[in-house]
């Protein structure tokens, strides 16, 4: 029986040593493993970071100088655009539209006078020469894109004395193109009289 005993113990004591060796390997291999694993995320965790917040950085900066400069020239634009001046008689029925024709030696004058009228300027005009008796031809004086002459009250003809009454007559029947097809030619001119009033629009 002792010797039975004697056995058994040995052999638990056998198996208990493998038993450790075993446990101990595998720890060892799972040891081994994690701290690897951990260190990767962290490695990459770290070198991202401080990538992430240096680009945002960096973006932030430049979109609020840009967005800016795009105002400034937003701004000098509108500005640009808006300068500009009217020009338009003070004094009612001081627009006159002056229509010349001619035929060789012959002249025909035809006035139509307007209750108002105004032009549009890009630049303000030195009107300090400017004679309100004489009034200016705007076409002659005046560089500009918009003009407008409205409610024409009054319409006045002088003929050559070398024309008859009939022919004048006659004449005053045709339209523009009748008479540039006798051989008649044209030429315009729209004149300002009195006091001025220039005003930023």
């Amino acid at each position: 029986m002792p010797v039975k005993k004697k056995r058994k113990t040995r052999a638990k004591t056998a198996k208990k040593g493998k038993i450790p060796a075993a446990k101990a390997t595998a720890k060892k291999a799972k040891m081994a493993k994690k701290p690897a694993a951990k260190r990767i995320p962290k490695k990459a965790a770290a070198k991202k970071s401080p990538a992430k917040k240096t680009a945002k950085q960096g973006k932030r900066k430049p979109a609020k100088t840009s967005v800016k400069k795009a105002a400034n020239k937003r701004a000098t634009k509108t500005a640009t655009e808006k300068t500009a001046w009217k020009i338009s008689p003070e004094i009612s029925q001081s627009v006159v539209d002056i229509d010349i024709w001619k035929k060789g030696d012959l002249k025909i004058e035809h006035l139509t006078v307007y209750r108002t009228g105004w032009i549009v300027v890009d630049q303000l005009p030195d009107l300090s020469g400017y004679n309100p008796d004489e009034g200016v031809s705007i076409f002659e004086e005046f560089e500009f894109k918009e003009h407008q002459v409205l409610d024409g009250s009054e319409e006045t003809s002088s003929f050559p004395k070398e024309l008859l009454s009939e022919e004048c007559e006659r004449l005053m029947a045709l339209s523009e193109e009748e008479l540039v097809d006798e051989g008649w030619t044209i030429e315009s001119a729209t004149r300002f009289s009195g006091p001025l009033v220039v005003e930023e629009v």
